[in-house]
């Protein structure tokens, strides 16, 4: 049975990841408490939770007691670019070891959820396809057979989904088509293939993000000089 924790958990993280609640958005224990019809207690619990995934930031004091509050984590242009250039690094080197440790069984998860993201495409359902694609991601990790890489690129995967869920609007197809791409060459076990389809995935995903994260933030510094 799901906590009331969780139940928060669950309910915060899908407002921060839809921009429902804005970067920089004050989150308070008590209006969340009266919000969700609970305790501070898993209000306070839920906020420790979604700061450890990078979802939300704190200022606490010397003593460990709550500062200035709790505010959802801004994500910016800087932050768009320097999430890229962890993936540019990162996920080629994933994509060439999935390509020779993969199981059939990953490869039956990434196919179910490239399935899902083409779906999703076509009924413009662009939560549907964030996820499904965040889920793609997250099984090539699996399938690379590497520990290490995986704990390296764990907290990385919240921020690719919040970047997913920004940037999918009117490219899952060709999203779509990158995965196809890759899934071909995974099945294949070619690893320097992958490996390359990969890096070009990124490479040229990166253009277009920064572009809507710089339009974004060009409408935040307008609206603020408006105030």
């Amino acid at each position: 049975m799901e906590s009331l924790r969780d139940k928060v958990v669950s309910q915060l993280r899908e407002q921060i990841l839809s921009n429902d609640l804005e970067p920089g958005t004050r989150l308070r224990e008590r209006t969340l408490s009266d919000l969700f019809g609970v305790s501070r207690v898993p209000v306070r619990e839920a906020l420790m939770v979604l700061e450890a995934d990078l979802l939300v930031t704190s200022s606490r004091r010397a003593d460990g007691s709550e500062g200035a509050g709790v505010e959802v984590t801004r994500f910016d242009r800087n932050d768009v670019a320097e999430l890229f250039d962890a993936r540019e690094a990162l996920e080629p080197l994933v994509a060439r070891l999935a390509a020779r440790h993969r199981s059939e069984a990953q490869l039956e998860a990434l196919r179910d959820q490239l399935e899902t993201a083409r779906r999703a495409a076509e009924t413009g359902d662009n939560r549907a396809g964030a996820l499904a694609n965040t889920a793609y991601h997250g099984i090539l990790v699996q399938a690379c057979g590497s520990g290490l890489l995986a704990a390296v690129m764990a907290p990385l995967q919240t921020r690719i989904e919040r970047l997913f869920r920004r940037t999918i609007v009117g490219r899952a197809p060709e999203l779509a088509e990158d995965h196809t791409r890759m899934l071909a060459a995974l099945e294949d076990r070619q690893a320097e293939t992958a490996e390359l389809l990969a890096r070009l995935h990124v490479v040229s995903t990166r253009a277009p993000s920064l572009a809507l994260f710089t339009e974004q933030d060009e409408g935040q510094d307008a609206g603020r000089a408006d105030d």
